[in-house]
């Protein structure tokens, strides 16, 4: 079972990040950040076994909504270190979307390294028995970002036969 973090220290990682976030990117003045934590799963089938891998990654994802731009920045577990950022304007992606069970949010974009990019922005991560992710607190920033991504990013879907259902009963 994985020890708890106390709340200061995701509050602290998060102070730290948007510092490193500050740091990296120029006019970082104009954009709100939060964390965003992926996977990426890899498979290959061999002719009797079937191998499975997994990158984590850890990002500091600003947006400026302002002019309907996020910028991706990967950062190491430490929060010292960072990659190369991608700055994603709303008219150059491809594609955004979000799932609606795990909410997991991808965007396509031919400037990054694999086409698309995956991540979670969860409000409150307080274990990782695994040590592979950043615990942070976040609850107001990861709520803005969701609603600012769903509102910005996300095509208007007609709703299906199962929303509609779902709809129904979850009306009070």
């Amino acid at each position: 079972m994985a020890k708890k973090i106390p709340d200061s220290v995701c509050l602290e990682n998060y102070k730290k990040l948007c510092e490193l976030f500050k740091t990296a990117i120029p006019n970082s003045e104009h954009y709100s950040v939060v964390y965003g934590c992926g996977v990426d799963v890899g498979m290959m089938d061999y002719v009797v076994v079937r191998k499975t891998t997994y990158t984590y990654s850890n990002y500091a994802i600003g947006y400026d909504t302002t002019v309907n731009e996020i910028v991706v920045l990967p950062v190491d577990r430490d929060i010292e270190h960072y990659g190369k950022a991608f700055f994603l304007k709303k008219t150059e992606i491809e594609k955004a979307s979000q799932n609606w069970m795990s909410k997991e949010i991808i965007i396509r974009h031919k400037q990054l390294p694999k086409q698309y990019i995956q991540f979670v922005v969860s409000e409150y991560i307080n274990e990782d028995e695994d040590e592979i992710i950043i615990p942070i607190k976040q609850d107001e920033e990861a709520k803005k970002f969701t609603q600012y991504f769903v509102e910005n990013y996300m095509e208007k879907q007609k709703e299906g036969f199962l929303q509609k259902i779902f709809s129904l009963f979850s009306k009070k």
